[in-house]
């Protein structure tokens, strides 16, 4: 019956974070040598922009992610053996079929011993959404226990609301998100728990309005993987990490990692209403950082480029620093240490413009000054505005530097 529900389900192909209190992990460059299983299965569900089915063709940040890493290990795997199912269905076949891949799943504690794991591949959050016309006051999780919730079965929406306290008795789960939103509208439940944006994808296509619901409270962000069979063998799974990585953190010959063009071709340019980095605290690095490399330039910059706190914050991996010479080679930085030794210039970023040519030009005329650009911001989803504040130094080694640190610029800004 399971490979009959398996084949039944294939469509060819074409088809949001914890904070760790270490250095950031930097994972060998080169996969370690691996033979995918000959029954390998991916299972994904209809959940845009991640993974979602159009015009009978699975497409989304995780397929696109996907298939990249395939086509850097060189597997005989093909990128077209997905199968879209319910997210339940997908959960629990890949919980009792060796070699059966899940995908986008949400790492938490309670899951972690139940697959093997790779990623992340990007986060979201989960939202409770109300009916538009009533909009409850939520501002902490023990108000919830007033409220009948819907979940989908096995989605991570269930154990984070269970992790918050909420009375096992009040959460109520459903096969699909679509049975979900019908439970909605006919009072079963009084809010659903969903992933924001793709929430108002699945309301839109059962209710015709993507606004029929209104968020009343969010959830933490949560990181997703891909999550392995635990029978899934450790050097496919150590070689699926290793490229995974490459795709997120090597930039090619323009400065751009196939990880950025990904999240650009699928969520554009977007600002935050919540910027995790403020303005205050991008001059105090960069002053705290230019000022530690008059006193030490050697020590200095080993510190940050071993991702020491404060050049990589602990409390918020959006704060960090970067420092170039006057030839537009980053010497430091703090977040991604295989792009130390790299030289800039003629690189930009996902939409062309040259920022860090900018910097270092500017540095070198103005002293210092603010550039704009496009950036990720670590750990989430997505292509943010961005600007950077630089300062031009004299190291205690008499060499010269320009030390950057980048905040995300609001949306009211």
């Amino acid at each position: 019956m399971l490979l009959g529900l398996l084949a039944g389900a294939v469509f060819l192909a074409g088809c949001t974070a914890p904070q760790t209190a270490g250095p950031p992990v930097t994972p060998v460059a080169t996969a370690p040598s691996a033979t995918a299983p000959d029954d390998l299965v991916f299972l994904t569900e209809d959940y845009p922009p991640l993974n979602y089915v159009e015009n009978g063709t699975i497409r989304g940040v995780s397929v696109d992610l996907l298939r990249g890493v395939l086509r850097k290990m060189g597997s005989s795997v093909a990128s077209d053996r997905i199968t879209v199912l319910s997210w339940s269905q997908a959960y629990e076949t890949a919980l009792s079929r060796n070699n059966t891949v899940v995908f986008a799943t949400v790492r938490l504690p309670e899951r972690e011993h139940l697959f093997k794991w790779a990623g992340p591949l990007g986060s979201d959050r989960k939202v409770l959404f109300s009916m538009k016309d009533i909009s409850p006051v939520i501002t902490t999780p023990a108000d919830l226990d007033r409220y009948r919730i819907g979940v989908v079965r096995n989605d991570s929406a269930h154990l984070q609301l269970l992790g918050l306290g909420v009375n096992a008795s009040r959460i109520i789960a459903y096969p699909t998100v679509r049975s979900l939103i019908s439970a909605m509208q006919d009072g079963t439940i009084d809010l659903w728990c969903y992933g924001e944006t793709v929430g108002r994808y699945h309301a839109g296509k059962v209710t015709g309005d993507p606004n029929m619901f209104s968020v009343v409270y969010a959830l933490e962000y949560q990181d997703h993987y891909y999550a392995f069979n635990r029978n899934t063998p450790d050097e496919f799974v150590a070689a699926f990490q290793a490229a995974l990585d490459s795709l997120r953190y090597e930039p090619d010959e323009t400065g751009i990692t196939e990880y950025q063009r990904i999240m650009h071709r699928y969520f554009g340019v977007s600002c935050t209403a919540e910027p995790p980095v403020s303005r205050e605290l991008v001059v105090s690095l960069v002053d705290y950082t230019a000022d530690a490399l008059m006193q030490d330039a050697p020590g200095t910059i080993a510190r940050v480029n071993a991702g020491e706190h404060p050049f990589w914050d602990r409390e918020n991996r959006a704060l960090y620093v970067f420092v170039y010479d006057t030839n537009v080679t980053i010497v430091a930085e703090a977040d991604n240490p295989r792009l130390i030794g790299v030289n800039m210039k003629g690189k930009t970023d996902v939409a062309g413009t040259p920022f860090r040519e900018q910097i270092v030009e500017r540095a070198l005329t103005e002293g210092t000054g603010w550039v704009d650009y496009i950036w990720m911001i670590p750990d989430r989803n997505g292509i943010y505005y961005k600007s950077a504040y630089f300062r031009l130094v004299k190291g205690s080694d008499s060499q010269s530097y320009i030390v950057a640190s980048g905040m995300y610029i609001p949306c009211d800004a």
